[in-house]
């Protein structure tokens, strides 16, 4: 069983999004900005600590929400595939 690391999972993510841009939309990649995933990151563990489930609402903040429960241990998650338990 492996850690799952979390800079590991944001640029994996990252790759698996660019790819759909560019696939599906034709557009051009996006770059990680180390202050919006932050602010992102504690967002989802006030979330996830309050189970809750909703946008923000911040303005000039775009939000793709996507949510994983388990009764088992996660024990790998990455950005490209979705999960292993």
């Amino acid at each position: 069983m492996g850690a799952i690391v979390l800079s590991t999972f944001q640029q994996e993510a990252l790759v698996q999004h660019n790819y759909y841009r560019q696939q599906l939309h034709c557009t051009t990649g996006m770059t990680l900005n180390s202050s919006i995933s932050t602010i992102a990151q504690n967002y989802a563990e006030f979330l996830a600590a309050n189970s809750l489930f909703n946008h923000s609402g911040v303005s000039g903040l775009g939000e793709n929400l996507w949510m994983l429960s388990s009764s088992g241990v996660i024990s790998s998650l990455n950005g490209k595939t979705k999960i292993r338990i």
